[in-house]
């Protein structure tokens, strides 16, 4: 063997040895370009820092909705006034979005979302230690803050920790977490409920956030930041603008209009006036309308939203109906609705390994006319039906709604610049609470005019879900036609 030859053969072999990653703390430490994501050992703590992180701000939510009627006894708070433990979260993630997602564009997104998580358990201690409702009401709202820069920045991490050909994968292990936070919360809450008072629900995702702030640190890439301005006062009348619709449509949702009701309505329609004035579709407005302008997404977006009202629909409706009509306790009823996130896990899981054989529009479609199916089968629930019926039912739902979100969320990322990341993850995020909050709305106006005992909602859930599906396959169809 001549020279040449023999450091031919020793380069291949040094190639080939880092393409293994044999050396772990080559690949935990080297950064990839951003196009071809992470080496696999760090790419693996890298997704688990943003599993955590979700689980975090996930199951924080589910647990203080289950525990609010402790919250209420222990504060000696009517209903309605508890309710704003929920609505102060819910209010400071809607206002916070878009701006969360300009600063991200600016400072990077691995900045934003370990800044997110911190804040988000600092916040948390104060709902720990707090001693009444205006302590515990701004300390969620903090918390909404770090929940929305964790939102915006975790899709986004998404396209820098995966190389493009594993993304869905990426987004569909994201939504198991979703998944498993949303099915194990109620279950944790009550654990904790059982030896503790309401104070140390809000501790149970603290050693998530730990270990994604930890893992976060060592191994997301950092973004390069962007020298860009931050328009403070598109951010002021954006915060305001949402935050006054979301409390219009809660104080619709909950039947309790008063004058306020108008006052937030003025400053809604003059915070969205000034903002649109000052906004164009340049990357340097505060509304993405470089993003709303794509046809695809704007398609996403209206389909993602429409499917989580659909889920809200049901998840809200069928509860009463197992209760009222059916007479089933609040154990069996809750055992009965947890195939529902099983069913996203297991559909999620699947999906993410199908984006890339088959078509966003058809996996979308399919999703969301088995959603359809299932709550049909659920409209069809009567006192003698039997209990595997209603399990499978409820699992069809949650395997149908698997099989669409996958899709649908990896055509709002990746269709997205790779710039636009953050603002396009923030986008995903605000059409979910969109869809949730309009859901509630309306389910909550079919309990006032029919009865929560009935099963209308759930009728219309299926409606909406198979004319959205319709609408995707007829606009797949005319592309298809008008490229052929």
């Amino acid at each position: 063997m001549n020279q040449d030859d023999y450091k031919s053969q020793s380069s291949r072999r040094m190639n080939s040895i880092d393409k293994r990653g044999a050396s772990v703390w080559s690949n935990c430490s080297d950064t990839s370009p951003v196009g071809n994501g992470l080496r696999d050992a760090r790419r693996y703590w890298a997704a688990l820092s943003i599993w955590c992180a979700i689980i975090l701000t996930i199951i924080d939510a589910s647990i203080a909705s289950v525990a609010l009627p402790f919250i209420s006894k222990g504060l000696q708070l009517t209903a309605a006034k508890s309710v704003w433990v929920i609505n102060a979260y819910q209010i400071a993630i809607v206002m916070a979005l878009l701006p969360m997602a300009k600063v991200s564009d600016i400072l990077g997104y691995k900045k934003v979302y370990l800044s997110g998580i911190l804040l988000f358990m600092i916040a948390a201690s104060g709902s720990i230690f707090a001693g009444s409702l205006t302590m515990l009401a701004v300390a969620r709202f903090v918390q909404g803050i770090g929940a929305a820069a964790v939102m915006v920045t975790s899709g986004a991490l998404v396209r820098s920790i995966y190389p493009p050909e594993l993304v869905p994968r990426g987004i569909g292990y994201n939504t198991i977490a979703v998944s498993f936070a949303s099915a194990s919360g109620p279950a944790a809450c009550a654990v904790v409920l059982s030896f503790a008072n309401w104070h140390a629900v809000f501790a149970v995702g603290l050693p998530f956030g730990l270990l994604a702030l930890t893992l976060g640190w060592w191994a997301l890439p950092s973004t390069a930041s962007a020298k860009r301005s931050f328009d403070t006062i598109s951010a002021l009348m954006c915060c305001l603008g949402f935050a006054a619709g979301f409390s219009i449509l809660s104080d619709l949702a909950q039947n309790s209009s008063s004058e306020w009701t108008f006052i937030k309505i003025g400053v809604a329609v003059s915070a969205i006036f000034f903002l649109r004035k000052r906004t164009s579709i340049s990357h340097e407005s505060m509304v993405p309308l470089d993003l709303l302008k794509m046809g695809s997404l704007r398609l996403a977006y209206g389909m993602s939203a429409s499917a989580y009202a659909v889920m809200i629909l049901i998840t809200l409706s069928f509860p009463f109906v197992l209760q009222q009509r059916l007479h089933f306790g609040p154990e069996l009823i809750g055992m009965l609705m947890v195939p529902l996130p099983i069913g996203i896990m297991i559909a999620a899981f699947v999906a993410g390994r199908l984006v890339n054989r088959f078509s966003s529009a058809g996996l979308c479609s399919s999703g969301l006319i088995s959603l359809a199916g299932g709550a049909i089968c659920l409209s069809f629930i009567h006192p003698g039906s039997s209990v595997f019926l209603i399990i499978a039912a409820v699992a069809i739902c949650g395997l149908g709604f698997g099989i669409f979100q996958v899709p649908n969320n990896h055509s709002m990322l990746a269709t997205a610049p790779h710039s636009r990341a953050g603002a396009a993850s923030a986008m995903l995020s605000l059409s979910r609470l969109i869809g949730q909050t309009l859901g509630a709305l309306l389910a909550a106006s079919l309990f006032r005019m029919i009865g929560a005992q009935s099963d209308a909602p759930i009728v219309v859930a299926a409606f909406i879900a198979l004319t959205v599906a319709s609408i995707t396959l007829l606009i797949r169809y005319r592309t298809i036609v008008s490229i052929g």
